[in-house]
């Protein structure tokens, strides 16, 4: 996997951890909405995800829109990976990458095609960075991402499903 693969998936999680926790965890108080994780909630993530555990709890108790939201992950992004973990430049980069957005628009459409399954119950990150595994794992998935890769950003197949 180049670094741009691998830049692109890790920024995949950090992005899906904080979709996560505003899916479940956003609270409105006095028109602002804010991420409430419980601290049980943390301490399970802690162990199974630690890093992503931080990021979360960097959230936790701000207040939360778009903007902001896309503020602090690219903020976590480039002071956890930039020079580091990947070579300087490398995180800019995978942000205007196609592999980046073909990997957005796979998690846009896991999420599109899952969210009453989501609503049913609250479900960890860890459950939910398995389920998405597991679905990418999906032929038609596959088929759908090799479409992704070759053309550009077509609509999901037709016909096909792939929840």
């Amino acid at each position: 996997m180049d670094p741009i693969e691998k830049a692109a998936e890790e920024i995949l999680r950090v992005l899906m951890a904080e979709h996560w926790a505003r899916f479940y965890y956003a609270v409105e108080q006095d028109g602002v909405v804010y991420v409430n994780v419980p601290d049980d909630v943390l301490a399970t993530m802690r162990e199974t995800h630690p890093l992503l555990a931080d990021f979360v709890t960097g959230l936790n108790g701000q207040p939360i829109d778009m903007e902001s939201s896309q503020r602090a992950v690219g903020e976590f992004v480039f002071r956890t990976f930039e020079g580091g973990t990947f070579p300087a430049g490398t995180v800019a980069k995978t942000f205007d990458s196609k592999e980046f957005a073909r990997l957005v628009r796979l998690f846009s459409v896991w999420l599109s095609g899952h969210e009453a399954e989501f609503d049913a119950e609250v479900m960890p990150f860890a459950l939910w960075e398995s389920l998405f595994t597991a679905w990418r794992a999906d032929p038609a998935v596959q088929r759908f991402n090799d479409s992704l890769k070759g053309s550009g950003n077509p609509a999901p197949p037709s016909g096909e499903t792939i929840h």
